[in-house]
């Protein structure tokens, strides 16, 4: 039976009229969240009257009874009568789309009840530009079924407005349930509405796997056939049953029982390991306002289309852009020109094309950053940096890759879900957009290993006389030696008080985190000054205009240092210092002959030494910080293990002993400890010498991804570095 949500077009009519007032509009979205509800909870879906968990889950913080999903989009064109005055292009184009998803969960637990306890949600927000104009409204509804059967749904009063954007465009909303407890079962819906002139809709998911168990997942899509809708299904989601209504309107149904599998919260990766459906909905008539790919030009539905032609949308989007780059996001003419300018005096250099790329990034980088108001994304940089490496004859291929939290190439669903890159065809060389402060051809860890495609060698070709095609094949992927994280301590007693000079040497992937973090702009403006030979005064290089602007960014971040170092702190050891003495960025890790982003920090500890009579107690173990702590249903896995990078931790630490105190050896020997295997290591190695006790230890990890095989591996290399966090050594008089 057809089940549908046109109930709620009355409404969004009443709210979607003329502006008012802004207490008018609070109380029109009153009544559309009021009567959203009833419509909601009238919804007749059998699947939410089974509250009974399956004994096998009896233990489980949390089961979700019943999910479902519900969507329906239509589309509309109107005349517009100011366009057409003007000589504009006189027809927008709409799309509404509904968007339904209700969830009925079991309460088990403490972390259920906190994890349920709170939502936080977007009730408005409305955007308009010429010929261009978003209304999205959402709805939370929540209701509270006791263990009598008792159901409480939750009063709007307790819904409050927590910030309001500019103009009130934005209104965010927070809502603590009231009355919840372990043993309930509470019922949720989020509903969206969402209505765009001249524009396309955001992609839509669906995923058959949670946090939870779940019993039953339904999904109903209602779309209207002179749209175009894309779908993919990947890492094994079921495929939707396909029909029509009466009004030949394509609908998509799917229904999925007792999903057992969750998702862990440790090394895992939804997208790529998530059984889920990512659709994609157009409407190809747009494009008088934006883009509109050739594979979504053909009206109706396109299940698991071929990604070959989807990789050609990009092509030709590609195309497209390379002729319209500008200055490359530089604010102005001038800074364009001097950009250009200080390029072109590479060209007579007698460097190699990889060192001339190199220093071409960077500098095309650093006039972005010492712009203030550049506008630059990530597709712009590639283009741009291609064009500036052709004006100095660097050979070079552009080329596309998708990262770790979008499909693979091979699996491609929309155009837009890849990254741009540039190879250098004779060294190998490949740039990406910036992440953090790499050196420029650094591949950053989410595109490591990835599928990526190069445009035809053509020269190549012409020299093998063979014919020009595209390359298919992976990114370069690192080692965990190449991915270093050392950590060296020097740690001096003074009675109960631990004083701790730190050390960071980061390389590889390690850095990229730490980077974006911790490094200040005005540390950059100076390293990339340095870097590139930059000896002119500072505003006569960024402009007299910006620079008090800068400096006054630069003043901000300075400001905010120490807090970002205590936070650092906080983050190595699971808790905070007593005493922040100091810190300093030593090394950006922005170039091939510095690679490393090192910093130094000094604080002072308490609670990590203690008098036992006349002896001390070091907790030696916590030296190495907070390690990763893997227990209850964690401890059991049956995904797959999807790490961020092989990596290697590696301490070396010294403690300089009170003057006549000696660490007693048993406690010494206990420091000794070694685990190692296929999947990594963890050796530690303890000796004392001249009033010092020293330690050396390995953690690493040798593998991005593991097999479910190779859990009980990894968990004993976990567990060693867990248990070693534990260890102390009495210090003897």
């Amino acid at each position: 039976m057809k089940q549908n949500m046109l109930f709620l077009m009355g409404v969004l009519a009443l709210l979607l009229t003329t502006p008012n007032a802004n207490a008018d509009d609070k109380e029109k979205y009153k009544l559309f969240a009021e009567e959203t509800r009833k419509e909601v909870w009238a919804l007749k879906l059998p699947e939410f009257t089974n509250t009974a968990v399956p004994d096998k889950y009896k233990d489980e913080s949390a089961v979700i009874l019943a999910a479902h999903s519900r969507l329906e989009i239509t589309k509309k064109t109107r005349f517009n009568v100011g366009a057409f005055l003007g000589g504009f292009h006189y027809i927008d184009r709409e799309v509404n789309c509904r968007d339904l998803y209700r969830m009925l969960v079991q309460i088990n637990d403490k972390a259920a009840l906190k994890e349920f306890s709170e939502f936080d949600y977007k009730a408005e927000i409305r955007k308009k530009d010429w010929r261009y104009d978003e209304n999205y409204q959402q709805v939370l509804g929540v209701r509270i079924i006791k263990p009598d059967g008792t159901v409480n749904e939750i009063s709007t009063d307790e819904y409050m407005t927590a910030t309001e954007g500019k103009k009130d465009q934005e209104q965010l909303q927070k809502l603590a349930v009231p009355g919840l407890e372990i043993g309930d079962k509470i019922d949720i819906f989020f509903f969206n509405y969402t209505s765009l002139e001249n524009h396309n809709l955001d992609p839509f998911v669906f995923r058959f796997r949670q946090s939870h168990p779940m019993l039953s997942y339904t999904v109903h899509c209602e779309i209207d056939d002179k749209l175009t809708t894309q779908y993919r299904t990947l890492n094994g989601a079921p495929d939707f049953k396909q029909s029509k209504d009466e009004n030949g309107n394509i609908l998509l149904d799917v229904a999925v029982k007792d999903i057992e599998q969750t998702e862990p919260d440790l090394w895992y990766n939804p997208m790529q390991q998530t059984p889920m459906t990512l659709m994609y909905i157009t409407n190809s008539k747009m494009k008088k306002y934006t883009y509109i790919p050739k594979s979504t030009t053909e009206k109706g539905l396109q299940s698991n289309p071929d990604a070959a032609a989807i990789q050609e949308d990009d092509w030709e989007f590609i195309k497209q852009a390379q002729k319209y780059s500008g200055y490359g996001g530089l604010s102005s003419p001038k800074k364009g020109i001097r950009l250009l300018r200080n390029v072109k005096q590479i060209k007579k250099k007698d460097w190699t094309d990889e060192k001339k790329a190199d220093f071409i990034y960077n500098y095309y980088r650093f006039a972005l950053l010492s712009d203030i108001k550049s506008d630059c994304n990530n597709e712009l940089f590639i283009i741009y940096f291609q064009g500036l490496l052709d004006w100095v004859d660097v050979p070079n291929l552009f080329g596309m890759v998708t990262n770790e939290d979008k499909e693979p190439l091979d699996k491609l669903t929309n155009y837009r879900n890849t990254t741009w890159l540039l190879a250098l065809p004779e060294s190998q060389k490949y740039y990406l957009p910036p992440t953090a402060y790499l050196i420029p051809h650094e591949i950053p860890a989410r595109y490591q290993g990835r599928q990526a495609i190069l445009e035809p060698d053509k020269k190549k070709a012409k020299k093998l006389k063979t014919k020009a095609e595209r390359e298919h094949f992976n990114l370069p992927a690192g080692t965990a030696d190449d991915n270093q994280n050392i950590t060296t301590i020097q740690a001096d007693i003074d009675n109960t008080l631990l004083t701790v000079s730190r050390n960071e040497y980061r390389t590889g992937t390690q850095k990229e985190y730490m980077q974006s973090a911790l490094v200040k702009l005005e540390d950059v403006d100076a390293a990339y000054r340095r870097l590139l030979s930059i000896d002119k005064e500072f505003a006569e290089e960024v402009g007299k205009k910006y620079a008090d602007d800068l400096r006054e960014a630069f003043r901000k971040g300075r400001e905010q240092e120490k807090e970002d170092y205590k936070w650092e702190i906080d983050f190595y050891h699971g808790e905070n210092a007593k005493e922040l003495l100091g810190y300093q960025m030593q090394c950006l890790g922005n170039r091939p002959d510095s690679a490393a982003f090192i910093y130094n920090v000094r604080y002072t500890m308490d609670g990590y030494i203690r008098k036992a009579g006349p002896n001390y107690v070091l907790s030696a173990g916590r030296l190495i910080g907070e390690q990763t702590q893997i227990e209850g249903k964690e401890r059991k896995r049956s995904a797959d293990i999807y790490m961020s990078a092989p990596r290697t931790f590696q301490w070396n630490i010294t403690v300089n002993l009170p003057e006549g105190y000696k660490a007693a050896p048993e406690g010494v020997e206990k420091l000794n400890v070694k685990v190692e295997n296929e999947c990594g290591a963890f050796i530690a190695k303890a000796v004392t010498e001249n009033g010092k006790l020293i330690l050396n230890i390995l953690k690493r990890y040798n593998h991005k991804i593991e097999p479910t095989a190779n859990w009980e591996k990894l968990l004993q290399i976990q567990d060693a570095s867990k248990a070693y966090e534990a260890l102390s050594v009495v210090l003897k008089k």
